[in-house]
């Protein structure tokens, strides 16, 4: 019995695909320190009515705004690897077990909406980004 438990912990252990070195923890807590100052900076510029929605409307619409942006940004960047991604993965696999998948890729994948909803999305993006 204690041998399987030394099988399961040991191919947790494997399946994780990065190891961690003391160069990499170090990275992790770089990247999460420098993200922590981002957010600190961008909400004290908001808070101070440096930037122009704080400044003509209020601090608060600004911070709802920004974060409402980023979580646009997110779902279409999302959604554009999954659509991308599918192509290859014949329909059936999830046509029964994911319908709603399979309603969106189906008509995702009809004609040039697939090209069409790209180049929508790059225009949403910079729409967001700048």
């Amino acid at each position: 019995m204690s041998g399987d438990k030394d099988t399961t912990k040991q191919s947790a252990e494997d399946s994780h695909d990065v190891a961690l070195t003391p160069f990499t923890v170090v990275r992790y807590i770089a990247s999460i320190g420098m993200l922590i100052f981002s957010i600190i900076i961008v909400g004290a510029l908001m808070f101070t009515g440096n930037t122009r929605v704080a400044k003509d409307a209020n601090p608060w619409v600004a911070l709802i705004v920004c974060i409402l942006a980023i979580v646009w940004l997110s779902m279409i960047e999302g959604q554009q690897a999954s659509l991308v991604g599918l192509p290859p993965v014949d329909f059936d696999l999830y046509k029964d077990t994911h319908p709603l998948t399979y309603k969106n890729t189906a008509l995702a994948f009809k004609g040039d909406n697939l090209d069409r909803y790209l180049m929508g999305r790059q225009f949403m993006v910079l729409l967001v980004v700048f």
